[in-house]
């Protein structure tokens, strides 16, 4: 379904192409990027592949300004949404097109023949974006023959970047993630109220951490299971709350697991479309993941003010550096040892910290900052130079 916004005064128009807006970080940024162009009066066109609730919180989230399509993808390959995309990018007619995850996969055999311009962001190491040598091989020649622009989000993904392709012919750009300042929700007294339950049962001294990710092996909730158990034992009172889905057999695996183990502290909520709100209310933001590309979740930590502890991958530690705890290897010990530091670091330094950070978040992480690099880099590519 179409409902332009017609634009009086000439602008960009940019066509973003997602698979989903499920809850995850990609999903976000998309949806904050969209609404950051349109109050930058552009024209932003959204074509999602998989049709959507109506009660969608992220599609709800979009500005009344922006066109958004759905093209009733069916599960696994399917062939005939080539055709529907093509047909789609021929009526909306964008300066444009800029694609996320998967979405890549479809879009280069729609645009064949086609003279238009495709940014495509990186939102994860480069070699955890693709599934095999084949896609990768695939995604190589299509960088190099199409007008396909890759743009990497942080230093560390636009190094893998580079040497996963290892072309000469292929250049990418690096934009850093962004995040819209988070506002309490219409939930947050309920969140309240949640916390001092929580507060009630394990006592008023427990150090509540909050971790935002889907359960699955690349969040390796296990290894904040294993360190929580070790913590115990060492008569620390913690709580870990997680938000996140679960996707299939392999989060019910790893769940199963955690209940074996008997940890009654690790608390699994679900998908939750107000994270910020726990993220405010929380001691500390624990981040355990295997990879990772500039976490939005981690970004949103730095808007909250929440004390951050990560393990030590893609551009966390670069955003982090010394403002916050991350752990030197992906080892129980190193990342008990960093969890330690945080939970014995002075009230004054955790005040630096957390105001560093938010510093962070307006100069370099803020949604204002992002739109305005990414609709430099449309200009630039596009060769439109007055809009």
């Amino acid at each position: 379904m179409h409902s332009f916004y017609k634009m009086k005064d000439k602008s960009l128009h940019i066509l973003h192409i997602i698979p989903n807006l499920n809850m995850g970080g990609a999903e976000k940024f998309v949806c904050d990027l969209s609404n950051q162009l349109v109050n930058q009066k552009n024209r932003i066109s959204l074509i999602i592949f998989y049709d959507l609730d109506k009660n969608n919180f992220l599609l709800n989230s979009l500005s009344g300004k922006i066109n958004v399509v759905t093209l009733s993808k069916k599960k696994g390959f399917d062939f005939s949404l080539i055709f529907r995309l093509r047909k789609e990018i021929s009526i909306l007619k964008p300066d444009l097109i800029h694609s996320h995850l998967r979405a890549f996969n479809y879009l280069v055999f729609s645009i064949f023949f086609k003279n238009i311009k495709v940014v495509h962001t990186v939102h994860n190491l480069a070699q955890e974006e693709i599934n095999n040598r084949i896609e990768g091989l695939f995604r190589k020649i299509c960088f190099i023959l199409f007008n396909i622009y890759p743009v990497t989000i942080s230093n560390q993904s636009n190094r893998s970047f580079h040497d996963y392709y290892n072309s000469n012919f292929i250049h990418s750009k690096l934009i850093f993630n962004g995040r819209s300042m988070p506002e309490k929700s219409s939930n947050y007294s309920i969140v309240e109220n949640q916390f001092k339950k929580i507060k009630s049962k394990y006592g008023s001294d427990v150090k509540i951490l909050i971790n935002i990710g889907r359960i699955e092996n690349q969040k390796n909730h296990l290894l904040i299971n294993d360190v929580m158990l070790s913590l115990e034992k060492k008569s620390f009172n913690i709580v870990v709350l997680v938000i996140g889905g679960k996707r299939g057999n392999i989060s019910k695996s790893i769940m199963n697991k955690i209940y074996e183990s008997g940890n009654d502290r690790l608390l699994f909520l679900g998908e939750i479309n107000y994270p910020t709100d726990y993220l405010s209310l929380s001691d500390y933001f624990i981040l355990s993941s295997k990879y990772e590309g500039m976490p939005i979740s981690l970004i949103e930590s730095f808007a909250c003010k929440c004390m951050p502890i990560s393990t030590p991958v893609g551009g966390i530690p670069e955003m982090i550096g010394d403002d916050g705890f991350v752990s030197k290897s992906l080892s129980l010990e190193d990342f008990e040892n960093s969890i330690l530091k945080a939970l014995n670091v002075s009230e004054k330094e955790k005040q630096i910290i957390l105001k560093n950070n938010f510093k962070k978040f307006e100069r370099f992480y803020s949604i204002s900052s992002t739109g305005k690099n990414y609709y430099n880099y449309y200009k630039k590519i596009a060769d439109i130079k007055d809009v």
